[in-house]
């Protein structure tokens, strides 16, 4: 089984603000040349992106294993460390690609906390984001400012102009996805989600159990189920299990990394019963899913 490849962002010297804009006509170049990995093969990004779709038809992209379309007017976010992958990317198809480094992420978070736990949560909001025209002109715009500042020969002042204007990308479609998905950025039942995510990150392996996720929030289960059930249309079980399942198939597709291995890591005593659990949930052994995905 070959490694998935991991793809890391490349600063220069004419290029030190950990911002990278290429068009998609770009990007067909770079595809066509020898890389140490095929777009349309599993990889790891270890920065985050942003994707606009300016012109095209409908295409298709995986993220987590998930399959979203996406067609002209179309948002596609992608955060560090997720495998992803272009399943069809029509020829006419035209639009920009944003990278930046987690740092840089980090960053604007600390002036806007809630971008941190929202903004790449695809549990509160799908990748994949449709902009009505206004929205869509108004991106375009800023992504477009973006790129020629961060090409500009004056530096002096450049960096702080390059990221006010990242930051006003976000918070703009931030705010798209808040009114589309009728959310409200801070309220109890949604912090109190979030905060489930991070215990669930830290313990899946251990604690797969409603009851002690419920205990650590100082609630019930039955609250804690209200919760889920408000903010993402699922139980708390659901929840966990969705998880579980997409750490699975993350360690299934790592070389050197067996069935029985994965069972282990995944706090499953006996193999077996994690053989049974991932079919269960996609019918699929973890066998057929590795050689599928390959």
């Amino acid at each position: 089984m070959k490694k998935i490849p991991e793809v890391y962002f490349k600063e220069s010297i004419q290029n030190s603000l950990g911002i990278e804009i290429i068009s998609f006509a770009t990007l067909r170049d770079i595809f066509a040349h020898p890389l140490n990995h095929n777009p349309f093969q599993a990889h790891q990004l270890k920065f985050n992106v942003l994707l606009l779709v300016t012109e095209g038809g409908e295409g298709l992209h995986s993220i987590d294993f998930k399959e979203y379309t996406f067609s002209r007017q179309s948002v596609i976010l992608i955060s560090k460390d997720q495998i992803n992958r272009f399943i069809d990317l029509p020829k006419n198809n035209e639009g920009y690609l944003l990278m930046f480094t987690e740092d840089l992420f980090l960053d604007i978070g600390m002036s806007f906390p809630f971008l941190i736990s929202h903004f790449y949560n695809n549990q509160l909001y799908d990748p994949i984001h449709t902009l009505n025209e206004t929205h869509f002109k108004d991106l375009h715009d800023l992504i477009l400012k973006i790129d020629q500042k961060t090409r500009s020969e004056k530096k002096s002042v450049r960096s702080e102009i390059v990221y006010s204007y990242v930051k006003i990308l976000l918070l703009e479609i931030f705010a798209c996805r808040e009114m589309r998905n009728n959310k409200t950025v801070k309220t109890a039942v949604t912090e109190d989600f979030i905060r489930f995510q991070l215990l669930l990150k830290r313990n899946y392996a251990e604690h797969k159990q409603v009851q002690f996720y419920a205990e650590q929030l100082n609630t019930s289960t039955k609250k804690l189920n209200a919760i889920t059930k408000a903010t993402v249309n699922r139980t708390a079980k659901e929840v966990i299990v969705s998880h579980l399942i997409l750490e699975a198939k993350k360690l299934l597709i790592t070389p050197d990394v067996s069935s029985k291995e994965v069972a282990y890591r995944l706090g499953f005593e006996e193999p077996t019963n994690f053989s049974k659990f991932f079919r269960t949930h996609t019918n699929m052994l973890p066998s057929e899913f590795t050689k599928a995905y390959y």
